[in-house]
């Protein structure tokens, strides 16, 4: 009985190796392709298409077109890598025809990139899942910031048949706008018109979205265009909540206009109603004051404008959240001089001043009036990278020239 028994044994360990590892091929299937999720395929750097499929019209899956973009809207560079993973990643999406995963990773991508490629792609995926609506206003969106985008113009050309309504920002309120949920969103520089129905409870909701960096003033104004209205104007943020921003017109038939000075590149909503229930009709208009000097965006020492040491730099603080930064390479080891030649009546500047390695040197003098000029020597070492801050005191503004020697 004992030689079957080898004979058998030996038969089993003559099994095909393709038998005994039948299990090692979906193994290595999977592994490749969650490191080619992790990963990209080179493909997906370059306007999308299917590898050896047809392309998804429309869509823009290069990720340093957003990271551009970002640059340009918000005046620094983006610095956060999940952003750009999760754009990565909606495109890979995208590949294996999820559109719904796509859509969830780019609506919190647009949280914090809101620019114009974003915008786009989210338009062209909610067209493909038939949800025309949410389509219409994602490309809105992205000609809000940007009315000329030759993508989003060649998708609502390619798409007219679908939608019913022009994807243009509007220039005539469209009803139902009588919460933010409903807003018309409008464009900068574009006049809009709209009525106060002083027969019903009636409110006017527009969204825009302010120009992109630097930031500049912004003037809202509501031109009555009736002898009965009283406008009143709200402004939300972006997260729908009231502002301190807001106006109020004194008598029937007046007119108001407001400045402010919001982030660029960010999301307001707009409330015109009419006093005591009155009624009329009005026209809206937002416009930019550019009022920014040559030498914004630099609010922030990462973006501190590289001068010239022996060159006047004539320059401005917009308003009292305004404050520049300045680098200047050092001619000598020894002393500069900086002096601040004050161009206003109203700027009370202060001066603070920064290592090489950003860290602060310390406070620089400041003047306790308006129209004063400032002063101040700083020791450095030859041909290393400075930096200074010009700044307001008092919630003060006005125009100055800046000078080191």
């Amino acid at each position: 009985m004992a030689a079957p028994t080898l004979k058998k044994r030996k038969k089993r360990r003559r099994r095909p190796l393709v038998l005994r590892y039948w299990w090692l091929a979906p193994v290595l299937g999977c592994v490749a392709m969650i490191v080619w999720i992790a990963t990209g395929p080179e493909w997906s750097r370059t306007p999308f298409s299917l590898p050896g499929g047809k392309p998804i019209a429309g869509y823009l899956a290069d990720k340093q077109k957003m990271m551009q973009e970002y640059r340009q809207f918000y005046g620094k560079p983006l610095n956060d890598a999940g952003i750009e993973r999760g754009f990565d990643q909606a495109g890979q999406y995208v590949s294996l025809k999820d559109y719904s995963g796509a859509v969830g990773l780019l609506e919190q991508v647009s949280k914090v990139a809101a620019v114009p490629v974003v915008f786009n792609n989210l338009g062209v995926l909610y067209a493909e899942v038939k949800d025309n609506s949410r389509a219409l206003n994602a490309f809105r969106e992205a000609l809000g910031r940007d009315r000329n985008y030759e993508a989003v113009r060649r998708n609502l050309d390619r798409l007219k048949n679908t939608f019913a309504l022009d994807g243009d920002p509007v220039t005539r309120e469209v009803e139902p706008n009588n919460d933010t949920n409903l807003a018309n969103i409008i464009a900068v520089g574009n006049l809009v018109e709209g009525e106060i129905d002083a027969a019903v409870d009636d409110d006017d909701f527009f969204r825009f979205v302010t120009p992109p960096a630097p930031r500049d003033l912004i003037s809202i104004e509501i031109a009555n265009h009736s002898t009965t209205l009283v406008p009143v104007l709200r402004i939300f943020d972006q997260e729908r909540r009231m502002t301190d921003w807001g106006k109020t017109a004194h008598e029937p038939g007046a007119s108001l206009q407001l400045t402010i000075a919001p982030a660029p590149n960010t999301t307001l909503y707009l409330q015109v109603s009419g006093l005591g229930h009155s009624g009329g009709a009005y026209t809206l208009l937002v416009r930019p004051q550019k009022a920014f000097d040559a030498y914004e965006p630099n609010d922030e020492i990462s973006n501190a404008r590289r001068i010239p040491v022996g060159t006047a730099v004539v320059a401005g603080i917009m308003d009292a959240n305004d404050t520049d930064y300045y680098s200047f390479v050092s001619p000598r080891t020894g002393t500069v001089s900086i002096a601040i030649a004050n161009r206003s009546t109203t700027l009370i500047p202060a001066l603070s001043t920064f290592e090489p390695d950003m860290r602060s040197s310390g406070p620089g003098p400041e003047v306790g009036t308006p129209e004063l000029n400032l002063k101040h020597t700083m020791q450095v070492r030859g041909n290393q990278t400075y930096y200074i801050q010009v700044r307001p005191l008092n919630n003060t503004a006005g125009d100055y020239t800046l000078m080191i020697e």
